[in-house]
């Protein structure tokens, strides 16, 4: 993700006649980072700390870059600077977003495209980061096939950001000094400390409070780059600051400059042995990091100061101990580490989508050692494939000026950034206008029984229309939990529950009094049966209770579940006695996501007991299909006829129901079993009759289980003789 350099202007070579010696191995630390970032973005779930230190090195030498600009007397010439930095960087981005929209509008399902073609504008117009602050994202996810293409933009967003807000900022300092009689150094110094102190507390404080927000926002970020902006102050030489070396044939840089940094002060040979240490403990921290924060530990806050303060301190060796033979510059400087460096952008830019595409493809989300080198390598082919396209608008901004006669000037620059941005603004705007359609399509589609028939294609009485997108959404996704009614009130039970979990009643709203009573008492398996159950009782003027705590399933307390579970269960026992409801309903099988699929409520048997007793009847539901991931999601991500989103039955459930044999030994005890409407004798699918099935891994929509109300009647009534 190190950014690519800028072409160099005659003045600038000039003014690198005055710098200082070039550094290589500041190629060899973006080699470093680069490897720790694809290594642990392909292999793991945790944070590489590798973007850290890229935006360490971007400011490092921007700053540089500006310092020796001011301090021999140069303009600094802002409108130049962008021009010339943004029409570098859009070249292979350019690229990689035309090639990810087309790689998408041909194997992602339809339902994405909307969201990948906001992503592509978010990363044109280098704002993912605020994109995907605000769709809540989770980074911590990883590549996975649910993952975006362009999620990894925002880094390279974040940077644009500060590529645009930084040369201001040094620009108001250098017009500070001139006014003031203050040294351009120390005002800078007092400038980016203060953007240190503000920004890193605020990151503390963000990332306690919102770990997903702080992680891609950028007044959380700044102190980083502010990091790399005091460390150029602090080991530029004097009359001379970071000066840029000729841009890598093949690749780019983290920032305007490449190679060449800061001057290494006179007496460095003599602090060669601390300065060494220094820049040992500053790469061991880097590359560390990642080893030590995993997916729970809240970033970037405090703990993002180990890469940050690690690069920095490898750049002050670097500056320091040039007169000795054992620091780390001399590693980072040979080898293949400069080799990747010069690399860095391009394989940062490209390993992402092929990871999220790799991972789609091959419907997996762990990566195989030998798999995760192929994604490295196709990274780097593409990369040196895609560098001739990058050429394309300088060719068309040539054109445009031989044809209106203009020598060459800043306008060439303005007219290779136009001609970059409308190359991929043009398709991306035509996909934009296709999901717009398409999503008008589908909203008016209209929500009835004809078009979305659910549990009644499989009981025979309908056929699902074809070309009908799937409902619910995801935006919706989170209102697909049971319909439950209003809270009961003290003579429903609400006191003996407490709060130990939810009391829930639902009954005739017209003053007449119910013709039956049921009580509900369960998890949130039982809570999705709500739904049906509440609608097949308003047709019939049924009361239903419900008494619910999630993740705690019915039985007995000696079953072995926690203290509070087993308190809940002994106060929804209690509270159903009290009722003395028609029926008591359950779960009484608990679905599997492994092998052998279901069992048994472990204790269920003796914790139907005192219902049994008092002759009251209990019904256990055989619990639903239970899978190792999201079906909701493995429709969103690869369509509702892939076979990952169709499970074999066999996989998800045994042959028998285990409710059978219990119920055989207790005439009080009698069962209902949806999961033919669920699956089919072969396949369990995860969108029937144009509703998706699932809202995750293991819960049935609220939606799809309004189609099994009639399914629900008739089987309570039958079984319990109603």
């Amino acid at each position: 993700m190190s950014l690519p350099t800028p072409e160099r202007t005659s003045a600038d070579r000039r003014e690198g006649s005055l710098g200082p010696a070039r550094r290589p191995e500041i190629q060899g630390l973006r080699g470093v980072a680069v490897l720790l970032v694809v290594a642990f973005h392909v292999w793991t779930d945790r944070v590489s700390g590798g973007v850290d230190v890229f935006f360490v090195l971007s400011a490092f030498l921007l700053t540089g870059s500006f310092l020796r600009r001011v301090e021999n007397g140069r303009p600094l010439a802002l409108p130049a600077y962008w021009l010339r930095t943004f029409s570098r960087l859009m070249g292979p981005l350019a690229v990689m977003l035309l090639t990810v929209l087309a790689v998408v509008l041909l194997i992602f399902p339809p339902s994405r495209w909307d969201t990948l073609v906001g992503h592509a504008w978010g990363s044109l117009f280098y704002v993912q980061n605020w994109v995907l602050a605000a769709e809540a994202v989770d980074y911590y996810a990883g590549g996975g096939a649910s993952s975006t293409p362009l999620q990894h933009t925002w880094s390279l967003s974040l940077q644009g950001q500060v590529f645009l807000l930084w040369p201001v900022l040094l620009a108001g300092t250098a017009w500070a000094a001139r006014r003031s009689g203050v040294r351009f150094r120390l005002l800078a110094g007092i400038l980016f400390g203060l953007v240190l102190a503000a920004s890193l507390g605020w990151s503390v404080l963000l990332t306690a409070a919102s770990p997903d927000a702080a992680y891609f926002s950028s007044s959380a970020r700044l102190w980083e780059f502010a990091v790399g902006s005091l460390t150029a102050l602090a080991v530029a030489g004097p009359g001379a600051a970071t000066a840029p070396g000729p841009a890598p044939a093949s690749g780019p840089s983290s920032g305007p400059a490449p190679g060449r940094a800061a001057g290494r002060s006179p007496g460095s040979a003599a602090r060669g042995a601390p300065a060494a240490a220094l820049g040992w403990a500053g790469l061991a921290t880097v590359v560390a990091t990642p080893f030590v924060v995993d997916a729970h530990t809240r970033f970037p806050g405090a703990v993002a100061l180990a890469p940050t303060l690690g690069a920095a301190a490898v750049l002050l060796a670097g500056a320091l101990a040039t007169g000795s033979r054992g620091g780390v510059h001399r590693l980072l400087a040979a080898g293949p580490l400069p080799w990747f460096g010069d690399r860095a952008y391009g394989i940062y830019l490209w390993h992402w989508p092929v990871l999220v595409v790799y991972a789609l493809v091959a419907v997996r989300q762990d990566v195989p050692v030998l798999h995760g080198v192929g994604i490295l390598g196709a990274s780097m082919v593409l990369t040196r494939a895609s560098a001739p396209l990058t050429r394309l608008p300088q060719l068309l901004a040539r054109a445009g000026r031989a044809a209106a006669r203009r020598p060459r000037s800043g306008a060439g620059d303005l007219a290779r950034l136009v001609a970059t941005l409308l190359l991929v603004a043009v398709p991306v705007g035509t996909a934009h206008g296709g999901t717009l359609v398409r999503s008008a399509q589908q909203q008016s589609v209209e929500r009835t029984p004809e078009n979305y028939p659910g549990a009644a294609v499989l009981r025979g009485e309908a056929v699902a229309p074809t070309g009908v997108p799937p409902v619910p959404t995801d935006a919706e996704r989170e209102d697909e939990w049971g319909r439950t009614g209003p809270e009961c009130s003290p003579e429903d039970g609400r006191e003996l529950i407490g709060d130990l979990g939810d009391c829930w009643a639902f009954g005739p709203t017209d003053g007449t009094a119910p013709t039956r009573e049921l009580v509900v008492i369960g998890d949130s398996h039982a809570m999705q049966l709500l739904t049906p159950i509440t609608r097949a009782a308003e047709q019939h003027g049924w009361k239903v209770v419900s008494y619910l705590r999630m993740a705690c399933r019915y039985t007995a307390d000696t079953a072995g579940v926690d203290e509070e579970c087993a308190a809940f269960n002994a106060a929804a026992r209690d509270a159903a006695l009290a009722q003395a409801p028609d029926a008591v309903l359950t779960i009484g099988t608990r679905s599997l996501a492994e092998a052998p699929h279901e069992q048994l409520v472990a204790g269920y048997e003796e914790g139907i007991a005192p219902f049994l007793a008092a002759d009251v009847p209990v019904v256990g539901f055989r619990d639903n299909p239970r899978f190792s991931y999201d079906m909701f999601e493995c429709v969103e991500t690869y369509g509702a006829d892939h076979p990952r989103c169709n499970v074999a039955r066999s996989e998800a459930l045994q042959d028998v129901n285990p409710l059978l044999e219990v119920a055989a030994r207790h005439e009080g005890l009698h069962v209902v079993d949806l999961t033919d409407r669920l699956c089919t004798e072969d396949v369990c699918a995860s969108v029937i009759g144009n509703v998706v099935v699932y809202r995750d891994l293991d819960h049935v929509t609220s939606s799809y289980g309004a189609t099994l109300t009639p399914d629900v009647d008739e089987r309570l009534r039958a079984t319990l003789d109603w």
